[in-house]
């Protein structure tokens, strides 16, 4: 990626990375490429003594089917083997991370439960299946889950370090308090994070009614928010100095300066909240632009600021293509996010235009539903590469057409 791409002036850019999460969409699929190739061998080791059978033909094609991305196909091939072999650990492994990798999560934990069980030693599927548990909120059962596989992995130097940072994590939380409500649960330290756990619980239950109208749908499942100091949040997260909240199946924010701009704090916590209600509604398949995108369209004034952003992109003559702002923003530095960000906000602001809160959700469903983007907006008469090319047109550059 060439950094000149993102180069661009102005602090109200600057803003946008400041106030908003170093959100990954990517980073709820766990490791797919390296499970894939551990599992291709645990495939030959168990399957492949009958390497032209059905079930070995079958599984085979299933692990190349995720290494290419296509969990869909993936998904239909394991089932089939399992008609077959149901009780075979590995097919139960493969089938769960085509589930996972589907953001079919409830399922991913019951074929991955059933293949620990078959099989207690089949670490892969110990892995996946405590980084799954972590990510829903369930860090009890992620630590378990880590003990019970180093009973047969010992010194095994994943599960060790993930399982120590996260007994870290679980100490850490011994003193917090939570405040829940039906929806929410607000996780805190200290009386003066009580106050902003309230108002929390008051601003996202809000943002929820405002949030799902628009997008067509109120997601059932229980929302997790977690209030740290700016340390605990950089330990627990990782997430680079610009983020300012995060969301990797729980809501993550620090609390600094919070007291002193609480308008700060209801914006940035919309903004995670958007992203847990997308990941409710369409878990895989929205690219980060629109996810970012619509996480700040939500935020407030989104027509004032995507107006403020189109001139200044236009000003600075400065367009990035939407294929390099199809993965997670975290890997960006505060100048590239900055425009990332403003980017992303100016193309869900122009699309919405385009299609209105009916046609997002009908997009929204059809992503979800194993679509790619350019195929799911062709329904509305239009291409990426129409959406892209009016984009740069209206800020003033040109697209060449080797990368229409």
């Amino acid at each position: 990626m060439c950094d000149d791409r993102f180069v661009i002036a102005g602090r109200r850019q600057t803003r946008f990375a400041r106030r908003n999460a170093g959100h990954d969409r990517c980073s709820r699929r766990f490791m797919p490429k390296k499970l894939a190739a551990l599992c291709c061998l645990l495939v030959a080791a168990t399957i492949g003594v009958a390497a032209q059978s059905t079930v070995a033909q079958l599984a085979a094609s299933g692990w190349q089917a995720i290494q290419k991305g296509d969990a869909d196909r993936a998904a239909a091939l394991f089932g089939e083997a399992l008609t077959m072999r149901p009780n075979d650990a590995v097919l139960n492994l493969g089938a769960g991370v085509a589930a996972h990798l589907r953001g079919r999560e409830e399922n991913a934990t019951r074929l991955l439960q059933k293949a620990v069980q078959l099989e207690p030693g089949l670490t892969p599927a110990s892995q996946l299946l405590g980084e799954i548990a972590y990510h829903d909120g369930h860090l009890d059962l992620a630590i378990k889950t880590y003990e019970a596989a180093l009973d047969h992995a010992p010194g095994n130097p994943a599960l060790t370090q993930r399982l120590e940072a996260w007994r870290n994590e679980s100490a850490a939380y011994d003193s917090f308090e939570t405040i829940k409500d039906d929806r929410f649960a607000v996780m805190f330290d200290g009386p003066v994070e009580q106050k902003l756990a309230a108002r929390a619980v008051s601003v996202l239950g809000a943002a929820f009614w405002r949030i799902g109208k628009t997008i067509g749908a109120y997601p059932s499942a229980p929302i997790n928010v977690i209030l740290y100091t700016a340390k605990q949040f950089r330990d627990v997260t990782g997430a680079p100095e610009w983020a300012g909240g995060g969301f990797d199946g729980q809501i993550r924010m620090p609390i600094r300066g919070a007291l002193q701009n609480p308008a700060e704090f209801d914006r940035i916590l919309t903004h995670e909240l958007v992203h847990a209600m997308l990941h409710g509604v369409a878990p895989r398949n929205v690219p980060a632009w629109l996810n970012e995108g619509l996480a700040m369209y939500f935020e407030g004034d989104n027509a004032a600021d995507a107006a403020a952003v189109e001139h200044a992109l236009a000003a600075a003559h400065v367009f990035v293509p939407l294929s390099v702002l199809q993965a997670g923003f975290s890997r960006l530095n505060s100048a590239q996010a900055s425009v990332a960000y403003a980017e992303s906000l100016f193309a869900v602001t122009t699309l919405m235009d385009r299609i209105g809160p009916s046609g997002l959700t009908q997009l929204l469903q059809d992503l979800d539903s194993g679509e790619r983007l350019n195929e799911a907006l062709q329904r509305f008469g239009f291409t990426l590469s129409d959406f892209e090319s009016t984009l740069a047109r209206r800020v003033g550059v040109a697209i060449p057409s080797t990368r229409r």
